[in-house]
């Protein structure tokens, strides 16, 4: 899933999916390129490469794994904060960014229809483009 390119719910969704609630913390985070990563959390430092952190998913707390993929409220919520936040990066400076997914929520986010629908969203902020279609 790369934030430079038209994305989908569906790629956040198999991207949550590979992963075990049970193996231990999980972190999302994007690098400078855009690509959006989930990782296991072991306490390793930046390399570089991190542009945007989210704070960690705790063991066992049902944000990864075939479950939360499942969960249309949670991966809505995952999905339009990625989008916020990477949106956003490009008016931070160089650098690392940490965020959370509670800070979108209290910013007012975006209702998460019911039915399922398909998003794309192309978001390539540090060229100042911002070009969004939702079918």
């Amino acid at each position: 899933m790369n934030l430079t390119t038209p994305t989908t719910m569906g790629q956040l969704r198999r991207l949550i999916a590979a992963a075990d609630d049970r193996a231990g913390a999980h972190v999302l985070w994007i690098d400078n390129g855009g690509e959006v990563h989930l990782s296991a959390d072991d306490g390793a430092g930046d390399d570089g490469a991190v542009r945007l952190r989210f704070a960690p998913f705790q063991p066992g707390a049902g944000m990864v794994g075939p479950l939360a993929a499942h969960d249309d409220g949670l991966i809505g919520k995952m999905y339009f904060s990625i989008l916020h936040h990477w949106l956003h990066a490009g008016d931070a400076p160089p650098g690392p960014l940490e965020a959370a997914l509670d800070d979108f929520e209290r910013e007012g986010g975006w209702a998460v229809p019911a039915e399922p629908t398909a998003h794309v969203m192309n978001i390539a902020p540090r060229h100042g483009v911002f070009g969004a279609a939702c079918h």
